[in-house]
C-alpha cells in the first residue's frame, strides 16, 4: 500500500523536473541562436547655419534650447609655428595675456569681476597650430558677453604687470618640467621623431621667455588676429536670425587684412632604428616609448588604422604586456595622424626597472606582427564593434559637436568628415588591416627612448644597439658677462683668498674638518607668511648630506649620498628629485669649509668692493667644475661676508645671496651661525644655528637606504 502511495508521488516529481529541465535548456540558448541586434541608429546631427562677412569672418549657428545658455568660441588661423626659435613661447603668452592683460575699455581684473557677477566664462589661448577664445554665459547676459568677447579680440592691450606674470608662470613650469617621468618621456620622444628644433617639438628656455618684449606681443597679435582669418560659432538657447544680426553689428566695422603666413613647417622624417636613453635616478620604473612618424587624417587608409590600432593597443600590447607577463598595468599604442602635418606613430608603457629591455621585446615583436599576420575574425569584430559602439558620445553634446565642425571648416576638411570616417571603419577587413599595417609601419625602423634609472636595468640597454644618451639639462638663461681674468686680477684673488683662510682659522684647522653637525631653526618666508621650523643637518665632506625638519606635516628627512638622494615623510620613502638633489650638492660646493680646502681646484679672480651684508666687501669671483658664485669677504676682518649665484627655484631663475654672520669659533675654526638668504632681493629663509659640532661619530646607517 505504501509503495502504492510513495511510487506515484516519485514519478511526479521526476516528471516535474524533468519539464523544468527541459525548458530551462530550451531557454538558455546560445548567443548566436537568440540574440540579433538592430543595425544602429543613425547619429542625427544638429541642423547649422553658415554665413560669411563681409571682412570674411565665416560663422556658424546653432539653436539648442535645451538650457538657458550661450556658448561662442573663435578660431584664430595662428599659432607656436609661426613664433621666431630664439622666442618659443611668445604665442602662449599672447594666448595668455588676450585675455589676461584687459582692453581698451576694461581691466583684466575688471573682466573677472563682471564675469564673477554673470555666471560666465571666457578662455584664450594660443596652441601648435591654432589660436582662440571661448565664452560661455547666460541667456539673458548674451549682449553684455558678446561686447566683452569682441573687445578682447579686437581691442587687447597686453597689459605688462599681466606679461610679466605670464612669464613668471612660464618659468615656473620650465623650473618643473623634468619633474615627471610621463612628461620627460613625451617631451623628449616628441624631439626624438621632429627634431629639437622643430616647430613641433621644440618648448621654451630661460633664454627665449626672457627674449619676449611686449612689442613682440603686439607685432605677433597684429599680424594675425584678423576677421578674415577667423572661424566663428555660436551654439546655445538663441534664435538663429537674431544672433546673425548681433554678430554681423559687432563685427561688421572690424577690417579685413591680408596676412602673409610663412610656409607651413616640413617634416623631413628618415626612418631609422635608434636606441635613446635618459637617466633618471629617482625613480624605480622606466617610461618606455617607441615608434616612428606617423600620417595624416585624410589619408585613405585611416579608417582601417583606427581599427589596427584598437587591436594592436588594446587587444595585443594588453594581453602581452600585462595579461601574460605581468609587466605593467597600462600599456599603449597610437597611430598619431594629425589635420596639417604628419603625426606620430608610438606605442609604450612603464615598467619595473629589471623589466625594461624585455618589455621592448615584446612590444617590438608585437608591431612586427601587426605587419606580418593578418588580425583574426574576433579582433576585428571587437576592435571595430568598440569603435562604432563609442561613437555616440561624439555627439553627446553639442559643443562637441560644433566645436569638432569649427576645427574641420578650419583645417579644410568635409564637415561630416567624423561621419565619413564611421562609414570607413565599418567597411574595413582583415586584408585592409594588413595591407595599411605593411604600408604604414616600420617594425625594423622604430626609434626607442627610455627614461629611467640604468642602474636597475636587468639587461642593459646596449643589448638593444648603441644607445644616444639624452641630456636633458635645463639651460641657465645668460649670466651676466664676467669680467675678463687677467693676471693681476687672479693674483689679487689669491692673495685675499689666503688671507680668509687665515681669518677662518688656517688650513690646518679647514682640512682636520670632516664632517659637520648642527641643530637648526629654520624661519621660511612665503607668500601666506613666515613658517618657523626646526631641524638638524650632518655635512660629511666631500658630497654626504643629512637633514631632518620638524615641519607642520611632520618631520621630513633628506639624504644625499654622492650620485644618490632619497626622502623619508610621514607617507614614507621616495626618491629625491634630480633637481633637490643637486641643488643641496650646490650648496656643498658653496660651504667655506668646501671651498677653502679646494683653491688648487677653482679659478679665482678679484672683481672689486662693494657693498655686501651691511659692511664694505671685496668680491671674489670663484668658479670650479661645479659652477660659479660670487664671495664676498669683510674688509676689516677678512671672514666671509657671504655669497651671491644665480639657481632656480618654483618660479624660475633667481638671483640668491646668502649674508653669513655671527661667526664663532668651532674646533679652532670661525664658521658663521646664522644665513640670510634673499632670492630676486626678496628675504627667502633665515637659518640660526643652535649649536654646532665637528667631527662627530657619523652612524653608519645615516646615508644608507633603507
Amino acid at each position: 500500500m505504501k509503495r502504492d502511495i510513495v511510487l506515484p508521488h516519485c514519478l511526479s516529481i521526476l516528471v516535474l523536473l524533468t519539464f523544468v529541465l527541459t525548458n530551462t535548456c530550451f531557454a538558455q540558448k546560445g548567443p548566436k541562436e537568440e540574440f540579433s541586434f538592430p543595425a544602429l541608429h543613425k547619429v542625427q546631427t544638429p541642423k547649422v547655419q553658415k554665413l560669411t562677412l563681409k571682412n570674411g569672418m565665416t560663422i556658424y549657428l546653432v539653436e539648442d534650447h535645451q538650457y538657458p545658455t550661450i556658448d561662442l568660441r573663435a578660431l584664430v588661423r595662428v599659432g607656436s609655428v609661426y613664433e621666431p626659435e630664439d622666442e618659443t613661447g611668445l604665442a602662449s603668452i599672447t594666448g595668455t595675456v588676450l585675455r589676461t592683460g584687459g582692453t581698451q575699455k576694461m581691466t583684466g581684473d575688471e573682466i573677472d569681476k563682471i564675469l564673477e557677477t554673470m555666471g560666465g566664462t571666457i578662455e584664450t589661448g594660443v596652441e601648435e597650430g591654432l589660436g582662440y577664445v571661448y565664452m560661455s554665459i547666460l541667456k539673458e547676459d548674451q549682449d553684455k558677453g558678446i561686447s566683452i568677447l569682441s573687445d578682447i579680440l579686437m581691442h587687447p592691450v597686453f597689459n605688462e604687470d599681466k606679461i610679466d606674470l605670464a612669464k613668471i608662470e612660464m618659468r615656473s613650469s620650465i623650473s618643473r618640467r623634468n619633474d615627471n617621468i610621463w612628461s620627460i618621456a613625451s617631451r623628449e620622444f616628441n624631439s626624438v621623431i621632429y627634431g629639437k628644433t622643430s616647430p613641433y617639438a621644440r618648448y621654451p628656455e630661460y633664454a627665449t621667455v626672457d627674449a619676449i618684449t611686449r612689442d613682440d606681443i603686439i607685432s605677433f597679435y597684429e599680424k594675425y588676429f584678423h576677421p578674415n582669418n577667423i572661424v566663428f560659432a555660436a551654439w546655445g538657447d538663441f534664435d538663429a536670425k537674431d544672433m546673425q544680426k548681433r554678430l554681423q553689428a559687432t563685427f561688421a566695422n572690424w577690417p579685413s587684412v591680408r596676412t602673409e603666413y610663412a610656409e607651413s613647417p616640413k617634416v623631413d622624417y628618415q626612418y631609422r632604428y635608434t636606441v635613446n636613453f635618459i637617466q633618471k635616478s629617482d625613480v624605480n620604473q622606466s617610461n618606455i616609448q617607441m615608434g616612428h612618424i606617423g600620417g595624416l587624417m585624410n589619408d585613405p587608409d585611416y579608417p582601417a588604422l583606427v581599427v589596427m590600432n584598437q587591436i594592436l593597443s588594446m587587444d595585443r600590447m594588453f594581453k602581452v604586456l600585462r595579461s601574460k607577463e605581468g609587466l605593467t598595468y597600462a600599456p599603449w599604442g597610437n597611430y598619431g595622424a594629425d589635420y596639417d602635418h604628419p603625426g606620430v606613430f608610438s606605442c609604450g608603457t612603464q615598467t619595473k626597472s629589471q623589466s625594461t629591455v624585455y618589455a621592448i621585446r615584446l612590444m617590438l615583436n608585437e608591431v612586427k606582427r601587426m605587419t606580418t599576420e593578418p588580425v583574426t575574425d574576433d579582433e576585428l569584430a571587437l576592435a571595430k564593434d568598440s569603435y562604432l559602439n563609442s561613437f555616440v558620445f561624439n555627439f553627446d553634446s553639442k559643443s562637441k559637436i560644433v566645436t569638432r565642425m569649427m576645427t574641420y571648416a578650419y583645417y579644410n576638411y568635409p564637415l561630416d568628415f567624423i561621419e565619413r570616417l564611421r562609414e570607413g571603419v565599418e567597411k574595413v577587413t582583415k586584408d585592409d588591416i594588413l595591407r595599411a599595417a605593411k604600408s604604414h609601419l616600420q617594425p625594423d625602423k622604430m626609434q626607442i627612448l627610455v627614461v629611467g634609472n640604468k642602474d636597475e636595468f636587468g639587461e642593459p640597454l646596449s643589448s638593444l644597439g648603441d644607445v644616444d644618451v639624452i641630456d636633458i639639462a635645463i639651460p641657465s638663461p645668460p649670466s651676466e658677462a664676467a669680467p675678463e681674468a687677467t693676471d693681476e686680477s687672479r693674483s689679487k684673488g689669491k692673495d685675499l683668498f689666503d688671507k680668509v683662510r687665515e681669518a677662518v682659522g688656517g688650513m690646518d684647522a679647514l682640512t682636520k674638518i670632516t664632517n659637520i653637525w648642527t641643530k637648526l631653526d629654520f624661519l621660511q618666508s612665503t607668500e601666506a607668511g613666515d613658517m618657523q621650523m626646526s631641524g638638524e643637518a650632518t655635512i660629511v665632506y666631500p658630497n654626504h648630506v643629512f637633514q631632518s625638519i620638524s615641519t607642520p606635516m611632520g618631520e621630513m628627512k633628506m639624504v644625499v649620498a654622492g650620485e644618490k638622494g632619497w626622502m623619508v615623510g610621514p607617507q614614507g620613502k621616495m626618491p629625491m628629485q634630480e633637481s633637490m638633489r643637486k641643488n643641496l650638492l650646490d650648496n656643498l660646493f658653496r660651504d667655506p669649509v668646501n671651498f677653502l680646502t679646494h683653491a688648487d681646484e677653482l679659478q679665482i679672480q678679484y672683481v672689486g668692493e662693494k657693498p655686501f651684508n651691511n659692511v664694505t666687501s671685496y668680491e671674489l669671483l670663484v668658479t670650479g667644475k661645479e659652477g660659479t658664485f660670487h664671495l664676498y669677504l669683510d674688509e676689516k676682518t677678512y671672514l666671509p661676508a657671504g655669497v651671491s649665484f644665480q639657481s632656480t627655484g618654483q618660479q624660475g631663475p633667481m638671483n640668491v645671496e646668502e649674508m653669513w654672520s655671527d661667526y664663532r669659533t668651532v674646533a679652532g675654526a670661525m664658521l658663521p651661525f646664522k644665513t640670510i638668504a634673499n632670492a630676486n632681493g626678496k628675504k627667502m629663509a633665515e637659518v640660526t644655528a643652535k649649536e654646532m659640532k665637528v667631527n662627530i661619530e657619523i652612524d653608519p646607517t645615516l646615508f644608507e637606504e633603507k
